[in-house]
């Protein structure tokens, strides 16, 4: 399709202003808060389980409560905001898991404290596909790669944070303080208010082209057509874009499944390390205060690992990077089983967080090459949603091997089978299938 003929492309020769780095901004602390709300649970979770006397099991099902949560957020609200807008979704959205995280310090039982991590879920999984289809869309073309995985790379800031608040907060005012500070947001919702633009795509697809003229000479000045130009060649592209049914069709369905495999295994490796992690390492020997530590550790190997994805998949590709990312997983997460020196074991930990949580941004990236551009959203959606059974099974799983009481170094090595299993899946993807592009270039395409 020519450029002139899709949404996006009205910023595809506009250059970089203030008003881009606003939007990147404050979605970037969207995703900071995401990456707060979903690690903090892991760093307060042996006091929790202290005070409450929680049985491994009850505390993975409650783990679990979000991840289950975001699932059906992305699937319900996540993809209304082709209906509703996305400022309006990241707007509710930011309500809803505001006001449950904030809720979380005043529950009083497991009943109430799962249900209060379920709507957490549900509002940051309806919240994360859309301040990434806004950062694609309100993005100059030429910097939209960078822009969005700067953004993405937030999570793991949020992670650091929740687990410096975590070892910080929680011995001085116990861990109901943490939840507190995850209702921060809330204060800022008249700033998201007011500096979120709704996206161009969005209004020209609505035809709402009076509301397109002032947002085009805010973010795309230098754009020469009009907004009813725009329009040309959406409808076939919106048609294309609801046929599920293709993803499994023209030779696509082993290629399908195999992705679905791949984050399946990789959302698994993440949400289980980030919730069991403290706990696994006290039950090897460590002290509570450096388990906590190590939390902190594996969150910053996942900044670096999100930001170096990128370089390698430009370098070399996005298949073999991945897969390379998954074997240094699976071999770092299994070491850790065992006892090693301070310096080892903080080493295997960067490796470990960079090569899981920090794999997440190359693997939506990877997706993207998969599929023609009628299909590619609802691709790597699908793909997404499949992995978040796998981030569901992680914290369930954490807490069965606990509750069994297996030798600590097995229950490691559990969670360093499915980057090996990941790894075969990526390597079984057709090669012909994966575009020779630029790997990141179609990274946030899946939002839309």
């Amino acid at each position: 399709m020519d450029h002139s003929a899709h949404t996006g492309d009205a910023l595809f020769n506009t250059r970089l202003n203030s008003r881009h780095l606003m939007v990147m901004f404050w979605c970037s602390m969207l995703m900071l808060f995401d990456g707060y709300d979903l690690v903090i649970y892991g760093s307060i979770l042996p006091q929790l389980m202290h005070d409450w006397q929680l049985s491994p099991v009850t505390a993975g099902f409650i783990g679990s409560s979000a991840l289950f949560g975001m699932m059906v957020g992305a699937l319900t609200l996540g993809s209304s905001s082709d209906r509703f807008g996305r400022r309006r979704i990241i707007l509710l959205s930011l309500v809803l898991f505001g006001i449950a995280a904030f809720g979380n310090a005043f529950c009083t039982n497991t009943t109430e404290f799962a249900l209060c991590r379920f709507m957490t879920g549900l509002g940051l999984g309806a919240m994360v596909p859309n301040i990434v289809a806004l950062v694609t869309e309100m993005s100059p073309h030429s910097k939209r790669n960078i822009m969005v995985t700067i953004m993405l790379s937030f999570f793991s800031v949020g992670g650091v944070i929740a687990a410096l608040t975590g070892k910080a907060i929680t011995p001085e005012f116990g861990w109901r303080a943490n939840f507190l500070i995850a209702g921060i947001p809330l204060l800022f919702f008249p700033v998201f208010y007011k500096w979120l633009p709704e996206s161009i795509s969005y209004l020209v697809a609505q035809k709402r082209f009076a509301q397109v003229e002032p947002v085009l000479r805010k973010y795309a000045p230098d754009f020469q057509g009009t907004a009813a130009s725009l329009a040309a060649g959406e409808e076939d592209v919106e048609k294309a874009r609801v046929r599920a049914v293709e993803l499994f069709s023209h030779g696509r369905l082993l290629d399908t499944l195999f992705l679905w495999v791949a984050f399946g295994m990789c959302m698994l490796m993440v949400y289980g390390l980030n919730t069991w992690l403290p706990k696994l390492m006290a039950a090897n020997g460590y002290s509570l205060g450096s388990s906590l530590s190590f939390l902190i550790t594996l969150n910053v190997g996942a900044v670096i690992g999100g930001l170096c994805s990128g370089w390698l998949a430009d370098r070399y590709g996005g298949k073999p990077t991945l897969i390379l990312f998954f074997v240094v997983a699976a071999v770092s997460i299994g070491l850790l089983g065992y006892k090693q020196s301070p310096i080892v074991v903080n080493v295997l930990l960067m490796a470990a967080g960079a090569t899981t949580i920090g794999t997440l941004c190359i693997a939506h990236a990877f997706a993207a090459q998969l599929y023609p551009a009628g299909i590619r959203s609802t691709g790597v959606g699908w793909a997404a949603a499949a992995g978040r059974f796998g981030a569901m099974a992680g914290p369930a799983l954490g807490g069965y091997l606990l509750s069994q009481k297996f030798p600590i170094s097995f229950s490691f090595l559990v969670f360093a089978v499915p980057g090996v299993v990941a790894a075969i899946a990526v390597l079984l993807i057709s090669s012909r299938r994966v575009r020779a592009e630029n790997p990141l270039h179609t990274l946030a395409s899946h939002a839309k």
